[in-house]
């Protein structure tokens, strides 16, 4: 299975050859020093035959395929696992409010990257899998192939980092008196997700190490009771994690009219701008919103909705005070009711015309 020694591959032919019986062939390996997962790769290298001289078992090549295999698998399921992560992170900042966890970046637009992420991620990742566990079958030593352990104790390496750091940094919340209940969920999330993945790779080499026909009905039995589960754990909790993404992302036909209002919100604050600055320096309203682009300390670029062509409301009132408006394809949306940098006038609004009674003080 894995690379057998031209000494140790030599010797099990001359013995084979000379009709000595494999369990012989294995005690006597084992007794000289080799392991019993060695001893087994030796003799699996020659086929079983009624012919007088040992027959070399077919192996199909675990070079360059495998590498590109695992090291895809191992690419994607990084990718899924931190999509995983951020979304469930986001899920607990919005189920749970924190007064002092002021978000700064748009939640929405965070849980379709993550959803996108998965959606990509995760069918490829099962059919690499699949090609993977096909390869299994065919030559068993592709899963001791030297790319495939060093990939799998890279991460072990990962996650056991990510875990202890994981753990420090709850030990440091605990010590500061800084322990809430997002801060220890988080964290739980942190372990759970480094965790799954440290107990995957680290039952696979453990498995791996145990491969002699002496000991591989049973670990097979072992491992068939709860690695499976592992894996469906893991797939199940990012299939939640894309549901709650989707949920937090909203209706994706509407994006583009929420982008397109927030355009608009933008433009109306611009205009804000540029008539305080007009005011400032004229010592009074323009009369018009065309009025504004005469100086370039007053100019703007739109005073006209980009897409409807339609301009935008403006009225002065009297001396300092004015009306201004846009016509908005829908309300503000309410999972965006969290982002702070956005909490003006002008970003609550509702469908349809919406007018703003301004001051340039």
């Amino acid at each position: 299975m894995a690379s057998v020694p031209p000494s140790l591959m030599s010797f099990t032919k001359e013995c084979l050859a000379q009709g000595v019986a494999r369990t012989e062939i294995r005690q006597a390996l084992i007794d000289a020093g080799w392991t019993d997962r060695e001893a087994t790769a030796a003799l699996e290298s020659f086929a079983e035959s009624p012919l007088p001289v040992p027959v070399p078992r077919k192996r199909v090549s675990s070079g360059p395929r495998a590498a590109f295999l695992h090291l895809l698998a191992l690419f994607l399921l990084y990718m899924a696992a931190f999509s995983t992560g951020a979304i469930l992170f986001l899920a607990i900042d919005i189920f749970i409010k924190d007064p002092a966890n002021r978000s700064f970046f748009d939640l929405g637009g965070s849980a379709r990257f993550n959803a996108a992420v998965l959606i990509a991620s995760l069918p490829v990742l099962l059919l690499v899998r699949r090609a993977i566990m096909r390869d299994i079958a065919l030559n068993p030593a592709n899963r001791i192939a030297p790319v495939v352990r060093t990939l799998a104790y890279i991460t072990l390496l990962i996650t056991s980092l990510i875990m202890v750091g994981d753990m420090v940094v709850v030990l440091m919340g605990f010590l500061n008196g800084d322990l809430t209940l997002t801060f220890i969920l988080k964290s739980i999330v942190v372990l759970l997700l480094a965790g799954g993945i440290f107990l995957w790779y680290i039952s696979g080499l453990a498995f791996e190490e145990k491969m002699g026909n002496s000991q591989r009905e049973e670990t097979s039995i072992r491992e068939s009771q709860w690695r499976p589960r592992l894996a469906w754990a893991g797939f199940l909790t990012a299939s939640l994690s894309l549901v709650l993404a989707l949920w937090i992302a909203g209706n994706p036909f509407n994006q583009r009219l929420v982008r397109l209002d927030r355009q608009r919100i933008s433009d109306l604050r611009s205009l804000q701008g540029a008539i305080s600055r007009f005011h400032k320096k004229e010592k009074r309203l323009p009369k018009s919103l065309s009025e504004l682009k005469n100086s370039p300390d007053t100019y703007v670029d739109r005073t006209s909705d980009s897409i409807t062509k339609i301009p935008y409301v403006y009225k002065p009132i009297d001396k300092s005070s004015y009306r201004l408006g846009a016509v908005f394809d829908l309300a503000t949306p309410v999972a965006d009711d969290s982002n702070a940098r956005s909490r003006d006038g002008f970003y609550q609004h509702d469908a349809g015309l919406q007018t703003f009674d301004l001051n340039v003080n």
